[in-house]
């Protein structure tokens, strides 16, 4: 249903339409500043930011599997996709929504610029991977400074979110509506997933980026965080009792900051965040 729609067709809907044009050209700045400028600026200038090294004993357990790179690097075409879906279903009805989808795309690269630009985080278990156009561009383009808060779960996430709160109101396309969500919930899962098998992240990673959503969307709360969760390494070859460590650290990371940031003086989820990336000691950046 979403997945079936040909990339182009979302792009000629932002390029048809003078006000999504002007957010999309938004987006991809706030993706050049917040995301790829600090890492190259740290590359050039180590001394201008900690950045920190993360890893869980349990990430040893991960596979990789290059073959995960297209779902790897698709995750914001999905999300394009699901606003064409909505276009395809409602027609002009749908633009005020996809335009403020546009505007929280915008937030959340805000957001994540905000907690990178005071300390930024990698791993050590990345590969160079085979030799391919997708892993060259990941390499070439990608300094892997950025793993908390993810982009990847910061935006899969926020879709599924976005689509049922647009969808449920539209009862005459309830049918369509219960398919686009379940498609919108198995991609959050493959990509969150992609992202570990791609060694692109840490287990660690995960409860932050969940912990910085609650914080950013009303209704996006822990048992919504307990059901996605829940849905993770379902059809992983590992032991059961492995695959329900795996869930457990991410829940008991996101409890934990959440017990943090009520302890604390209540200044926000990104404060959380840097309290728990300030537990690790910074590195020097090659």
């Amino acid at each position: 249903m979403i997945g079936g729609i040909p990339i182009y067709k979302p792009v000629l809907m932002v390029l048809g339409q003078p006000r999504l044009a002007k957010r999309g050209l938004s987006l991809a700045w706030h993706a050049l500043y917040h995301f790829f400028l600090p890492q190259f600026q740290t590359r050039l200038m180590p001394w201008v930011r900690p950045v920190v090294v993360l890893g869980h004993p349990l990430d040893s357990r991960i596979p990789f599997r290059p073959q995960e790179v297209h779902t790897y690097l698709g995750y914001m075409g999905f999300w394009l996709k699901s606003l064409r879906l909505l276009y395809d279903l409602m027609g002009r009805e749908a633009l005020p929504d996809i335009r403020k989808s546009f505007e929280l795309a915008c937030l959340l690269y805000r957001e994540a610029g905000d907690i990178y630009r005071r300390c930024q985080s990698t791993t050590t278990t990345r590969p160079a991977g085979p030799l391919s156009p997708c892993f060259l561009a990941i390499h070439l383009f990608d300094p892997h400074l950025h793993c908390i808060p993810s982009l990847h779960i910061l935006l899969i996430c926020y879709n599924r979110h976005m689509l049922a709160e647009v969808l449920v109101r539209q009862e005459r396309l309830e049918a369509e509506r219960l398919e686009a969500l379940r498609e919108a919930e198995l991609q959050a899962v493959r990509v969150t997933e992609a992202i570990l098998l791609m060694k692109q992240h840490s287990l660690l990673d995960i409860a932050p980026s969940l912990f910085l959503l609650t914080g950013l969307l009303p209704g996006f709360g822990p048992r919504q965080v307990e059901e996605y969760v829940s849905e993770l390494f379902r059809c992983w070859r590992l032991p059961e009792r492995t695959r329900r460590s795996m869930r457990s650290c991410i829940l008991d990371g996101y409890r934990e900051l959440e017990r943090d940031r009520k302890r604390g003086k209540k200044d926000g989820h990104r404060e959380a965040i840097l309290r728990f990336l300030a537990r690790y000691t910074p590195v020097a950046v090659a």
